[in-house]
């Protein structure tokens, strides 16, 4: 049996250059789960978001990626497709 996404991430982070690089995506990553957890509390597939947005899966399954960035404006129309608002703010 294989090794627990958990076990990994941990003995991954034990590695200086890992856990470093890790850090400096981390907003990244953590804008990439809000994305899929807002598509799962509006019970929505990728195709049903996209759909919503007038583009193609691929494009939804990129923006959950986090990889690049999205823009504002698909920030924007993502947030309305799942029934939700977006919230930037500067702490």
């Amino acid at each position: 049996m294989g090794k627990k996404m958990s076990d990994l991430k941990k003995e991954l982070l034990n590695d200086s250059e890992f856990s470093s690089e890790y850090m400096q995506l981390e907003d990244e990553f953590a804008l990439a789960c809000q994305l899929i957890e807002a598509r799962k509390r509006a019970h929505l597939t990728q195709e049903e978001v996209a759909r919503r947005m007038s583009t193609t899966q691929s494009v939804v399954a990129r923006l959950e990626s986090g990889f690049p960035f999205p823009s504002l404006r698909s920030l924007k129309r993502y947030a309305q497709a799942v029934n939700s608002h977006l919230e930037i703010r500067l702490v």
